[in-house]
């Protein structure tokens, strides 16, 4: 029998990124059954701190590690021996990244506020991460594009306590132009942006509309309303990560570059189920499409019988409102739906077309390919 990897996966478990990184890892893993994990002790039977984890980690003799930046990481990048660091900083030069599509991130939470109808955008984020500046880039460039602009807000973590965030935000919160779209680039920080909200007696979704990032659902589900998150599929990162140190581990194969992963899906719950648009009949066809399209092979007719509208008048509205057509507003749900099910269910693609309507697997493929550029099968494979 082949012997097996000893491998170290440093990780925040607090943060739901982290864990769905582990989880990739983990599945590789139980596809493959070749590392041996490094044992943590649990905390209520030794607590170590993270200088004797470290030293604990080295004396165990890992064949590959995969860290984040944990206090006393330093050591680590040292040893003479495989290494992918998932940095929640900055890059690093001459070592493998673990990284994600974070203009993608910030340009994917544009879209879906633009297609709703804001007009008065808000961004949250942190001074001294590097990919907090890229969902930035993303997120502004494209509310840009659109014609508006974007208030940026980016705290100093270094200098403002986590609990003082609150009262920080509720300073120039008064000043936003209602209704306003507000993109954080964490669940956690959208925690405070509702805590403020409610003191200063905004109502969430129809004066600010949330919107974060990781899907934590733990914090996403606690929150009140239910917040809405972009998950950008750690799962993927992890799994592609623990391909790349097997390779590595076992044929000296190191990453030509970094590893660029991650998807980019709106996960839409309470706190961004309004629109804003002022047109009744605007609102009436994308409520329409939104809650019918996921399951239903609708058609521009279906969308324009909802209304009083000509399909002319109503094409013109949708033109000045959402800033596309009334097709491409349903193409635009029915992919999303399709993505979401091939990035986070098991269900095969015949599965999927019953789901939401199609004839046979051949349609919904045909109907992927044209729209993505891909079938469905290798969409999905990208995240397996």
């Amino acid at each position: 029998m082949k012997k097996k990897l000893k491998v170290a996966v440093l990780a925040d478990v607090s943060r739901a990124y982290d864990r769905d990184v582990l989880t990739g890892v983990a599945h590789f893993n139980k596809i493959h059954d070749k590392f041996i994990f490094f044992s943590f002790t649990p905390k209520y039977i030794q607590y170590d701190d993270q200088a004797a984890l470290i030293e604990r980690v080295i004396a165990w003799k890992p064949d590959g590690i995969i860290t984040r930046e944990v206090e006393g990481f330093e050591k680590l990048l040292d040893l003479d021996i495989p290494l992918i660091i998932a940095p929640h900083t900055r890059l690093y030069k001459d070592k493998v990244n673990l990284w994600g599509h974070n203009y993608t991130v910030g340009k994917v939470a544009a879209e879906y506020f633009i297609s709703k109808g804001y007009r008065n955008y808000t961004f949250l984020g942190f001074k001294n991460f590097q990919w907090s500046s890229e969902r930035q880039a993303g997120f502004v460039e494209r509310v840009n594009s659109a014609g508006y602009k974007v208030q940026s807000h980016n705290f100093d973590n270094r200098v403002l306590l986590w609990e003082q965030l609150s009262a920080k935000i509720t300073e120039w919160l008064p000043l936003l132009k209602k209704p306003c779209a507000v993109f954080s680039v964490a669940d956690e920080l959208n925690v405070h942006v509702l805590e403020a909200a409610k003191e200063l007696g905004f109502k969430v979704p129809d004066d600010l509309s949330v919107l974060g990032v990781d899907n934590d659902v733990l914090i996403c589900d606690m929150a009140s309303p239910t917040l809405s998150s972009i998950d950008h599929n750690a799962r993927q990162a992890g799994f592609q990560a623990a391909v790349a140190l097997s390779r590595w581990m076992e044929y000296n194969e190191k990453p030509a570059g970094d590893i660029i992963t991650g998807g980019a899906t709106v996960i839409t719950r309470n706190s961004t189920s309004g629109l804003a648009i002022d047109d009744e009949q605007t609102r009436s066809a994308l409520h329409y499409i939104a809650n019918t399209a996921p399951s239903n092979d609708i058609s521009v007719d279906d969308v324009v019988a909802v209304t009083t509208l000509s399909r002319r008048g109503l094409e013109k509205k949708f033109q000045q409102m959402v800033r596309s057509s009334i097709l491409d507003e349903i193409k635009k749900v029915r992919i999303g739906r399709i993505k979401f099910l091939l990035e986070n269910s098991d269900l095969t693609i015949q599965q999927i077309a019953a789901d939401m309507n199609f004839n046979n697997s051949d349609n919904i493929t045909r109907y992927f390919k044209q729209h993505v550029g891909m079938t469905p099968r290798d969409y999905r494979n990208q995240f397996r």
